[in-house]
């Protein structure tokens, strides 16, 4: 008789918009449940529980004493990342933690260091590259069909950031002091070198478009790799668009010596030999967020845990796109007049 895997048994600590994306994912992931969420607002935590027919807490004490977790889903904002860290590392859980780390690169490294002197498997939760268009452009490259790539270009335009009232899905967008970069941009960070390997160096200049926020809503970051290729992250979120907050955000071009390929904002790719023509490389784009990239990422946390580890997005992988992220704003400073 085969022998039946363990389903494994979560609690997820935050009861916000996003935590409504991972909930409704975690009920597609196969070998894991969420069985309880904490919130320090009951009502917030009463509301998903009642949705998603489990417990609710607002003791998180009490939460990991009734549900006896296998392992924690943290998601909650930056700032307290590293205190729900360093509980669950001093339970022994496994952690899937929000994307970025935490507010400071000497935080983020803080945090790695906890879980890793513990030895408790820490992946953060950066679902970009699990968008199933950036996992068959990686397969295109892979193959060969572009011959050496040597640059690619995004063009980020979500459209949700102009006006009194922006960012409506999430509000406290609007009070962030470092926005782009450190809450979205850190997400292609982690998909160019998903896709293109190490960088060498960035350079990276912002503005603040829309007066009502506190950060910046306009970046440009030009990323130089160790392969010798050039990437370009041309972003901003106050500029109009027909579709705001389209599956991919944008639209991207990469470039090769054989061919090129363009991804458009609905997750369709497009590829062009040289000599050729444009033609449309067809596959099958999943249902749930952004293509069931959240699915995909945390079917990835619970296909390592019987491993203990040995996730694409570590902690300790992770802190170099931090790296990169804090040495943007670096550049920004330098380069303001």
């Amino acid at each position: 008789m085969m022998e039946r895997k363990p389903t494994y048994r979560g609690v997820i600590i935050g009861a916000g918009h996003f935590s409504d994306v991972q909930l409704e994912a975690w009920q597609s992931v196969i070998g894991a449940k969420i069985v309880a969420v904490y919130d320090i607002n009951a009502a917030k935590a009463d509301h998903l529980a009642g949705k998603y027919g489990i417990r609710s807490f607002d003791d998180f004490y009490q939460m990991i004493s009734e549900a006896n977790p296998d392992f924690i889903d943290i998601c909650t904002p930056p700032a307290s990342h590293f205190e729900y860290v360093r509980y669950a590392a001093d339970l022994g859980l496994p952690i899937l933690c929000q994307k970025p780390l935490a507010p400071t690169l000497e935080e983020s490294e803080e945090l790695v260091r906890y879980a890793t002197e513990r030895n408790v498997p820490l992946m953060i939760n950066e679902n970009w590259r699990w968008q199933p268009w950036y996992r068959h452009i990686k397969k295109i490259m892979d193959e060969r069909h572009l011959g050496d790539v040597y640059y690619a270009y995004f063009n980020m335009r979500p459209g949700d950031g102009w006006g009194n009232d922006p960012y409506p899905v999430q509000p406290y967008f609007k009070k962030m002091e470092k926005f782009l970069m450190f809450e979205t941009g850190i997400h292609f960070i982690d998909t160019f070198r998903f896709l293109f390997g190490e960088m060498n160096s960035v350079y990276c200049q912002s503005r603040r478009i829309n007066p009502v926020i506190s950060g910046e809503d306009l970046a440009i970051m030009f990323a130089n790799f160790k392969n010798g290729m050039l990437a370009v992250y041309d972003a901003n979120r106050v500029a109009y668009t027909t579709n705001n907050r389209s599956p991919t955000y944008g639209c991207m071009m990469i470039e090769g010596t054989e061919g090129k390929l363009r991804l458009d904002e609905e997750g369709r790719l497009f590829l062009t030999n040289r000599g050729g023509v444009e033609q449309e490389y067809v596959y099958e784009i999943g249902g749930g967020y952004k293509g069931g990239s959240a699915i995909a990422t945390q079917q990835h946390f619970v296909n390592c845990l019987p491993l203990g580890g040995g996730f694409e997005t570590s902690g300790l992988d992770y802190l170099t796109n931090m790296r990169i992220l804090f040495s943007c704003y670096e550049s920004m400073q330098s380069s303001a007049m």
